[in-house]
């Protein structure tokens, strides 16, 4: 092979792994820009029936990641965001639930307020917010729910503030 096709062959090996790093990091981006700048906390397995991860950032916005027990797979996410994201233009005081998974099952993101943000009635990939300005420094409780039909399966209670 001559010297010049050799040359090729690395140029277009190498663009290949840097578009490969690329790719690969802005999906971590995207998803740390949806979640925001967060440390996971493990969920464990409760007895209704759904798993995940939960993670607090500085600001006080919290992420409960649903997972199903079943297979494993990812059902979606539900968040109180404290503060509002400049980016996704959510404001502050906003529940937000993301159903990633076209399994049939909704997300309901549920505050103790009253307040539910749901994705019921929609396909995945579908995300809702609700916002509405709360007192600030007060205490809430947050939880995640999956719901088809009249069965509901949710999260235990996680403290967050407005």
């Amino acid at each position: 092979m001559s010297s010049i096709h050799k040359r090729i062959g690395a140029v277009l090996g190498s663009s290949a792994l840097f578009v490969g790093v690329a790719l690969t990091a802005g999906a971590t981006t995207a998803l740390a820009d949806e979640t925001g700048d967060l440390a996971p906390d493990t969920l464990s397995v409760s007895r209704n029936g759904i798993s995940g991860l939960a993670a607090r950032s500085a600001d006080g916005s919290y992420t409960l990641h649903l997972t199903s027990p079943r297979d494993g797979h990812d059902m979606g996410f539900v968040r109180w965001n404290a503060d509002p994201q400049p980016a996704p233009d959510i404001p502050g005081d906003s529940l937000i639930a993301k159903d990633i998974s076209p399994d049939g099952w909704a997300v309901e993101a549920e505050l103790s307020t009253g307040r539910i943000a749901s994705t019921r009635g929609h396909k995945a990939i579908y995300m809702k917010v609700v916002s509405g300005n709360l007192p600030e420094g007060h205490p809430y409780q947050l939880r995640g729910c999956v719901v088809k039909g009249s069965e509901r399966k949710c999260t235990s209670w996680h403290p967050v503030h407005a």
